[in-house]
């Protein structure tokens, strides 16, 4: 069940760093929208963006298409996401259709597509396809309640990272660890998955389902060879079940990935934001940027979140105030 605004981690962490810093706080639209004042500075925060980038910065990361587009312009590694309209926004469909092309992009992408709405987090609507008919199912789903989705091919990477910007330096980064059990040669899928789920407390808090962990594609009543590791989900992100393991500038990762995430940050003259980073046999190559700080999940997928992320809060609210 979603969260009411007045429950969100951001809420909390905000009231306190107020107080702690003597900043007047003003709560509006039942705690999505608050006014922030110090010494004659006010800045405010909308959702889970706050008054650090410019406006036009995070239209463009809020849009895939448009990312993908401008990284590409930088020659910066990427997954592409290539757009396209829904049909009720009849002046930018072309007068072929979508249709033809989409199937031409996963014609030549025979190991599958992803399809996602063009804006949104969190790995929500986002479906691999490999047949026309699976294509034409997410499109459809998605055509109902988005105006535009985009389409990138599907590249198995065994890790994704999460780079957290801020005004050109690297504030933290982790590594995206995938839920997996372990086959004994003896018990079912379904059998290894009940467990997995009884012995993390971190799916309960998350008010996880079994049925949520898999996709629909698994054979639940299939024996697994013993010492066979089956990852649970292909997607990567901690709203989906993955959990973080935090890196340090000593991990051998950490070099490739910072560098990779301010150049792509610079690139879209945003100031703020969470990198999304693939490691994929071609190398790293950037996913999405978020410009929006969501870090409810990292609070509670991680022992040490509550402190991360409050000292990130923290530290992007100095940087609006001005506050040194």
């Amino acid at each position: 069940m979603a969260k009411m605004n007045q429950q969100r981690a951001l809420v909390a962490i905000l009231k306190q760093i107020c107080e702690r810093r003597g900043i007047v706080l003003a709560a509006f639209s039942n705690d999505w929208m608050f006014r922030l004042q110090k010494d004659g500075h006010v800045t405010h925060v909308f959702g889970y963006d706050f008054d650090i980038n410019g406006a036009v910065a995070k239209m463009i990361c809020k849009d895939k298409s448009a990312t993908s587009d401008l990284l590409q312009f930088h020659g910066i590694p990427h997954i592409a996401h290539h757009i396209y309209h829904s049909p009720a926004l009849k002046g930018y469909v072309p007068m072929s259709g979508n249709w033809s092309a989409m199937l031409a992009f996963l014609a030549d992408h025979p190991h599958g597509v992803v399809c996602k709405p063009n804006e949104g987090t969190g790995g929500g609507q986002v479906s691999l396809v490999k047949t026309p008919l699976e294509l034409e199912e997410a499109v459809l789903r998605l055509f109902q309640k988005s105006r535009s989705l985009c389409l990138s091919p599907f590249e198995s990477f065994d890790y994704e990272y999460r780079v957290a910007a801020l005004s050109g330096g690297v504030e933290f980064a982790y590594r995206k660890i995938r839920p997996s059990v372990t086959g004994d040669g003896v018990r079912p899928f379904r059998s290894l998955l009940q467990e997995f789920v009884q012995n993390h407390s971190t799916w309960a808090s998350l008010e996880r389902e079994t049925s949520s962990l898999v996709d629909g594609k698994m054979n639940l009543d299939a024996i697994p060879d013993s010492g066979k590791v089956v990852i649970l989900n292909w997607r990567h992100n901690l709203g989906q079940g993955a959990l973080p393991e935090m890196l340090t500038p000593s991990s051998v990762e950490w070099d490739g990935i910072t560098s990779l995430a301010l150049q792509a940050t610079a690139a879209l003259g945003v100031e703020l934001a969470s990198v999304d980073i693939a490691q994929t046999t071609a190398g790293f190559k950037v996913l999405e940027i978020n410009s929006g700080i969501m870090m409810e999940n990292l609070v509670v997928t991680h022992p040490d979140g509550p402190a991360l992320v409050e000292r990130f809060y923290d530290r992007i609210i100095c940087a609006a105030l001005q506050i040194k």
